[in-house]
């Protein structure tokens, strides 16, 4: 269990430094008019990573590993010293 944890976990911190670096790559620029839009210079295929859905996940990621990691901890522990 603890592994797995570690696994989804490391794939979530991935998915996360994906994130970042596509946005110090390609800028999200602001434009103001009547209303303010927002525009992105990066290739579609990498649009789809800059939305908050996959942030999301991302983060559910990170956590559910964690949580994993801990759960095993804990039955680590207790097996340990029962």
């Amino acid at each position: 269990m603890i592994k797995l944890g570690a696994v989804i976990s490391t794939i979530g911190v991935s998915m996360l430094i994906l994130f970042g670096f596509i946005l110090l790559l390609f800028p999200v620029t602001k434009v103001c008019e009547k209303t303010c839009d927002y525009i992105v210079d990066a290739p579609n295929l990498l649009i789809q990573v800059i939305n908050p859905l996959f942030l999301f996940i991302t983060l559910i990621l990170i956590s559910s590993g964690v949580f994993l990691i801990r759960i095993g901890n804990r039955q680590l522990y207790k097996n340990k010293f029962s």
